[in-house]
């Protein structure tokens, strides 16, 4: 398995975003639509933080199936300084998905509530539901780092950050059960097919020596037949783990915990 830390990073993309910039949600165009900053605005404003409200929930459910997505060029073909944060669920976790709208990212949100997919006017049976943030520059910057580029795909790959244990806080773990988690036995299993296993390690001794829980990285066979790899967090860590996040759950999630 290649080394994701190895892949070639076009640092020339990560340079061009890294600058002063307006917040975007504070421009809009003659029609009220929100809009992206012109080069005056990007040289002239300070770019505002995301909040830790908004931070620290946002580490758990990157670890999970969040994600950040760059969809604009600009003329000279590199991506515009704005990204979304993309996030969805399982039917079966509806109330979770619009307690994530409502409660923890509103402020980086529109008021378009998260949408069912596949849309019902197809036909289909509903799965998940899903909603995306406001494009902004803030974001843009934890777009460099989450992820890197891949020369080989011609695109960007998510990644664990180095330094998972700084970010990594109880309400990020707790947004990372309710997205990702499932109940392993009298444990606690996390999904991690789509990190490396070098990755994976990572997150298993930021978890181990920032929370004191036990955790083993076990090997998962997928009904095709390709290997894959999950965190086990040990039953005998179970005080700690539910000290650590049941304040953070909400009711209809707290079958992860086993409650």
């Amino acid at each position: 398995m290649p080394n994701l830390y190895n892949l070639s990073v076009d640092l020339s993309i990560y340079c061009s975003l890294i600058i002063p910039i307006v917040p975007a949600y504070n421009l809009r165009d003659s029609k009220g639509r929100f809009r992206a900053p012109n080069k005056e605005e990007l040289l002239n404003q300070p770019i505002i933080q995301l909040p830790k409200e908004v931070k620290d929930p946002l580490v758990g459910n990157m670890l999970g199936d969040g994600s950040l997505q760059i969809n604009k060029k600009g003329p000279d073909g590199k991506p515009k300084p704005t990204a979304n944060a993309n996030f969805s669920i399982t039917l079966k976790n509806k109330e979770y998905i619009y307690h994530l709208w409502q409660n923890i990212y509103s402020t980086i949100c529109t008021n378009t509530v998260p949408t069912p997919y596949p849309n019902p006017k197809k036909g289909l049976p509903v799965t998940q539901f899903n909603f995306k943030s406001r494009a902004l520059p803030s974001l843009t910057l934890l777009h460099s780092q989450w992820y890197i580029w891949s020369d080989t795909k011609k695109g960007f790959i998510k990644r664990v950050p180095l330094n998972i244990g700084e970010l990594l806080t109880p309400i990020g773990l707790a947004n990372l059960i309710m997205d990702d988690g499932f109940k392993s036995g009298k444990g606690m299993g996390l999904s991690k097919d789509s990190f490396f296993l070098q990755e994976i390690e990572l997150l298993k001794c930021a978890l181990e020596s920032k929370f004191g829980l036990k955790i083993t990285v076990q090997i998962r066979h997928s009904s095709g037949g390709s290997l894959g790899h999950r965190l086990h967090i040990s039953s005998k860590s179970r005080d700690i783990l539910l000290s650590l996040v049941q304040s953070h759950f909400i009711n209809s999630m707290n079958y992860k915990l086993g409650l």
